[in-house]
């Protein structure tokens, strides 16, 4: 693979982003405007599939820290240039609407609101639990690699995972809440490490066939748990949360081989744009929900979700361009070039 090759050159990708994004949008439009348990559940897997394509994405700058401890700095600068700035306008924002400045403001800041159960008292900025996953994997998983940098990159992956699965096993010992088991942060940082192994390996798998079976099967594996979450124990959780994780690996697998099927340039830049509202989108579509159901005389009309849905489509857009993309391009860049072998 040249440095040139890289996720924006994989234009199923940026469709598989879109469809998380708008996929939990829509899920938490049904699950909260009209308790659709049902759209609740499914909600789960389009931030799974979030997660490990976060980890595909970032091996390539991961890969950079491995091999040259230097470029630690500039990937930190990177990071944090593209998630925190939105990040506070959107915890600003619902800072206001929930009329809420206080200690759990500070957590939302720091991203510790879910390092233990029920760690926040009032938990108004929801979607955060993920964001604090991803910001913590950006910080420990680099610092794994400088601390066991003469080991192989494969073989740190591989380690991480294997210690962030020790820690799910202590904790099924003390009987954890289910949802907890899901969301705390320190619980999950293996999921954005399951993106990383897809993307070192994601050339040599072919078989398209073997991955679309094993999706069947853990579909029809899903439909125990859908019926059975909130009684869910001990190893049933880790087995809920472990196919989870092969499900969303299987998808991006198969979404991988599609890029060479999209047909034209505008089907491309579509699946481009919508790859660029994904962000803004799953930051504030809840602020956009809760609007509506504070007016609630929208709920019954039948224009709703085509209102709910423009709306985040120009919003997500305007940010983009008004914002994201102006702190994106202007971030520090890596110098030295990177080695796929």
């Amino acid at each position: 693979m040249s440095e040139s090759d890289n996720y924006k050159n994989i234009s199923s990708l940026d469709f598989f982003r879109g469809i998380a994004g708008y996929g939990v949008a829509i899920c938490h439009f049904y699950y909260y405007l009209y308790d659709s348990n049902y759209f609740q559940f499914y909600s789960i897997f389009f931030v799974e599939f979030f997660f490990v394509l976060s980890g595909f994405v970032l091996y390539p700058q991961l890969k950079r820290i491995h091999e040259n401890i230097s470029n630690t700095k500039i990937f930190y600068l990177r990071r944090w240039y593209r998630t925190i700035p939105p990040y506070l306008i959107a915890l600003l924002l619902y800072s206001i609407l929930f009329s809420k400045f206080d200690l759990d403001t500070l957590k939302y800041l720091f991203f510790i609101q879910n390092i233990s159960e029920s760690f926040a008292e009032f938990d108004y900025f929801y979607v955060a639990w993920s964001l604090a996953i991803e910001e913590f994997f950006y910080l420990i998983f680099p610092i794994c690699l400088i601390l066991l940098n003469k080991k192989k990159f494969i073989n740190i992956t591989l380690l991480f995972i294997s210690l962030i699965y020790c820690v799910k096993i202590l904790y099924l010992i003390f009987d954890v809440n289910e949802e907890f088991y899901r969301i705390g942060t320190f619980l999950r940082l293996d999921s954005i490490a399951f993106g990383v192994i897809i993307r070192i390996f994601f050339e040599k798998i072919k078989n398209n066939f073997l991955n679309f079976t094993l999706i069947l099967l853990i579909s029809f594996s899903m439909i125990y748990f859908e019926k059975n979450l909130v009684n869910l124990k001990n190893f049933e959780l880790f087995g809920f949360v472990l196919l989870i994780q092969l499900i969303s690996v299987n998808i991006i697998i198969i979404f991988i081989n599609f890029d060479r099927i999209i047909p034209g340039k505008f089907l491309k830049k579509f699946f481009s744009l919508l790859s660029k509202q994904t962000y803004s989108i799953y930051l504030f579509h809840f602020a956009f929900i809760y609007l509506i159901e504070v007016n609630n005389f929208f709920i019954n009309t039948q224009w709703i979700f085509f209102f709910y849905f423009t709306c985040l489509f120009l919003f997500s857009t305007l940010f983009y361009y008004v914002f994201e993309k102006i702190i994106i391009e202007n971030r520090p860049t890596y110098n030295n070039k990177i080695s796929y072998s």
